[in-house]
């Protein structure tokens, strides 16, 4: 744990933006190789209120400054020093913090949607506290400080490996955002909201989530020893087998089991079937949230328009489904074979895909010409695809938004008119697909083919 008291100054330097925009150019040419140019050096420095949007501050020095409502929106700052810095309430969405030294950083109500803070070293510090007019307190001498994430909004944001340890994180959001294999020991996360968050063998042991959103989560692997899970929601979370049954999870809020078991499900099938051909006339439509489907062989099956919220289908043969306008968020289907499926205008928003093979299948937005062309469109909103298998998958008209499409494989996809803003493309294969009309705003490390 850095102690930096011994180095602080009784005065936080103040900076023109003027002053501070020469600085950063200096930097920027500094990082790319000019032998005279200075890096930068804002250790202790006031720069609340700058806009330093996109700026490229990567490695620069800023221990204890404080960065009060600063613009950060873009900025590259991967591999920087800023233990016992204080950005609340700044705008940091889309910026690039990777490796960096947050140890005691203030990062209250501040923005961080989007942005990736994967492998930073986010422990506690004794860090100097600065009054209102940037002097020196006497406080200091006790002011050991944790990672204060408390109020942030960390929608969509990459932290996965991240040392997190005893962190503050009280009402923090961290919706859909990558969490695995970070260390939360200790931390209190309490009232956070974790929605669909990936927290796959993540350190969890004693940390406290009393009354946290982890709907939709993804807990597989982590280690949760000592938690606090009482009040938590954790309808729709992946957890491993056995972990229902620790002590931890006592208290916490489950979606209920579903009503019906394996041996009805034929019969249940049947039934749907008839709802479906008769267009609702005959038989009732299939109510099987929260079923357990995991290793099933369901190829070909038709359950168009059955509740399927939740359900459980790892590892399962569902190859030529026909799962159009099936309502499926929050479901699980890793490792599933949905070749040649029919999945259009079903609701997929937040279900979590990863390793699933869809090649082949039709994914595409129902247009209704009998209602003036009313399009049902299939929503893969905030949907987990990493490593999913997407060749000459048919995704025109999709919703993508926010999806986690990272090494996925959309060789020859269609993707005409999809809507792909915020979603993450690292390292996905994109090789003769189709693009044409598609919404790319926010996309992240998308390499378009040529």
């Amino acid at each position: 744990m850095p102690n930096l008291l011994k180095d602080a100054p009784r005065q936080l330097l103040k900076m023109s933006q003027d002053r501070l925009r020469e600085v950063v150019r200096e930097h920027e040419a500094h990082l790319a190789g000019r032998s005279d140019a200075k890096p930068a050096q804002l250790a202790y420095t006031d720069l609340s209120d700058a806009d330093l949007s996109g700026a490229n501050l990567a490695q620069a020095d800023l221990t204890g400054a404080r960065l009060h409502r600063v613009r950060l929106d873009g900025a590259r700052l991967s591999l920087s020093k800023c233990p016992g810095s204080d950005f609340r309430n700044a705008t940091l969405d889309g910026a690039d913090f990777r490796w960096s030294d947050l140890r005691g950083a203030c990062l209250r109500a501040a923005g961080l949607n989007d942005a990736n803070f994967a492998e930073i070293e986010g422990g506690d510090a004794i860090a100097p506290v600065y009054d209102a007019e940037g002097k020196l307190t006497d406080a200091s001498a006790q002011a050991r400080r944790p990672l204060d994430l408390s109020g942030a909004s960390a929608q969509r944001a990459d932290l996965a490996g991240a040392n997190l340890g005893k962190a503050f994180a009280l009402h923090a959001d961290f919706a859909d955002a990558n969490l695995g294999q970070a260390d939360l020991s200790g931390a209190d996360l309490r009232k956070a909201q974790m929605v669909s968050a990936r927290l796959n063998d993540a350190n969890l042991g004693g940390s406290d989530f009393s009354g946290a959103n982890l709907a939709g989560a993804n807990l597989a692997g982590a280690k949760v020893g000592g938690a606090n899970f009482a009040g938590a929601d954790l309808r729709g979370a992946i957890l491993d087998q056995a972990m229902r049954e620790l002590p931890e999870f006592a208290e916490a809020v489950f979606a209920a089991l579903s009503r019906h078991s394996r041996e009805e499900l034929g019969a249940l099938l049947e039934r749907h079937e008839s709802w479906v051909l008769s267009e609702g006339k005959q038989g009732e439509r299939a109510d099987l949230s929260d079923f357990d489907f995991s290793g099933m062989n369901l190829s070909g099956v038709n359950l168009m328009g059955a509740l399927l919220e939740r359900a459980c289908f790892t590892n399962a043969m569902l190859a030529s489904a026909n799962l159009a306008l099936a309502r499926m968020n929050f479901a699980d289907l890793r490792g599933a074979n949905m070749r040649k499926a029919n999945l259009r205008g079903a609701n997929l928003s937040r279900a979590v895909l990863d390793g699933v093979d869809l090649s082949t299948s039709n994914l595409a937005a129902i247009r209704d010409e009998a209602r003036a062309g009313r399009v049902a469109r299939t929503n893969l909103g905030a949907a987990k695809l990493k490593l999913a298998k997407l060749v000459n998958a048919n995704l025109s008209g999709v919703s993508l938004v926010g999806a986690d499409l990272r090494e996925a494989d959309l060789t020859q996809a269609d993707l005409t008119g999809a809507d792909l803003s915020d979603a993450r493309f690292t390292g996905a294969v994109l090789t003769g697909a189709l693009l044409v009309d598609a919404r790319l705003d926010g996309a992240r490390d998308l390499i378009l083919p040529n």
